[in-house]
């Protein structure tokens, strides 16, 4: 099959900055190509994870190979920047038996094809096993990291309304590392007379308003503050101390917002409007519910009430 001139289909991929460009990729794969004298039909850059979502772009270019009237070559650095996992291989190989795919690896030194071999097509599976292995050794990291985040009292994510977070330096914001998460000079006192609002009476939807003209703004724009969100601060627990994490309250090294006794009073106020009172049910009325009125047209219950 490497003396046919087959269609080439270039294939660089990149998940994160980390990474070895997509340019880099492409100048080692052009050089291969030149010297396999394959015939460059296209040429693709993406930027997507080779294990999350349903990589739109890399189905896009197997619809292409499958759609194609003659065979193509798919030209990659490597094995793991074509995938992770065998999910994949099922597609491909399929490709593969049928004529219509040749998967070079330009690292591996690695053609696969429809007359490859045992041998050839385990290094190819060993290769896609390695790749794997990466993925869910990076995934185990990312875990020890978080649990010992937990065990120390950070927050995982952005932090709630009220708070910001601040970074070491413009670096490490960009490649979003670990920041250290301070009451909003802006913002956090708004929060506390929110509660301290909602714990007087104040309704949710009128407190909103409230909050709006007072400036607070909602989480992802400079939209006034709605309903819904002030609801999720009022219940938040990260504003007297704890986070929330998975149904789990851990204390949390940053500092709180309002008196974890007026976080209990609002639940306190929250509670009671579920509450429907039946003062009227404590009342010895031993005909209650079986008075209706004499007329047809009426037919009401016949409510009793002390004169």
């Amino acid at each position: 099959s490497e003396s046919k001139i087959l269609k080439a289909i270039v294939l660089a991929r990149v998940s994160d900055e980390k990474q070895d460009s997509n340019e880099a990729q492409m100048m080692r794969i052009m050089d291969y190509v030149r010297n396999k004298k394959l015939d460059v039909w296209k040429t693709c850059e993406l930027k997507e994870s080779s294990t999350q979502g349903d990589r739109k772009k890399f189905q896009e270019i197997i619809k292409e190979i499958q759609n194609s009237k003659e065979p193509i070559a798919l030209v990659v650095d490597t094995i793991d920047r074509l995938q992770r996992g065998f999910k994949e291989s099922v597609l491909l190989d399929g490709l593969r038996k049928s004529g219509n795919l040749e998967i070079h690896f330009y690292r591996e030194n690695l053609v696969i094809h429809k007359d490859s071999n045992s041998a050839e097509i385990i290094r190819w599976d060993m290769g896609v096993m390695f790749a794997k292995s990466y993925v869910l050794q990076l995934g185990d990291n990312v875990k020890r990291k978080y649990e010992a985040m937990k065990r120390n009292g950070e927050w995982i994510g952005k932090p709630p309304i009220g708070y910001k977070s601040i970074y070491a330096n413009d670096a490490d914001k960009e490649r979003r590392k670990r920041a250290d998460i301070i009451p909003d000079p802006d913002t956090s006192h708004l929060i506390k007379k929110m509660f301290e609002l909602y714990s007087s009476g104040t309704s949710v939807k009128v407190l909103a308003e409230k909050m709006g003209n007072m400036g607070l703004n909602g989480t992802r724009n400079k939209n006034p503050i709605r309903p819904n969100v002030v609801y999720n601060c009022l219940t938040n627990p990260f504003y007297y101390g704890v986070m929330r994490n998975k149904g789990v309250l851990e204390p949390h090294k940053y500092q709180p917002l309002v008196p974890k006794y007026l976080f209990n009073k609002c639940q306190q106020v929250m509670a009671s409007y579920h509450k429907k009172p039946f003062a009227y049910g404590s009342k010895p009325f031993a005909l209650r519910g079986l008075l209706k009125c004499a007329n047809i047209t009426c037919g009401c219950t016949i409510t009793p009430e002390l004169h």
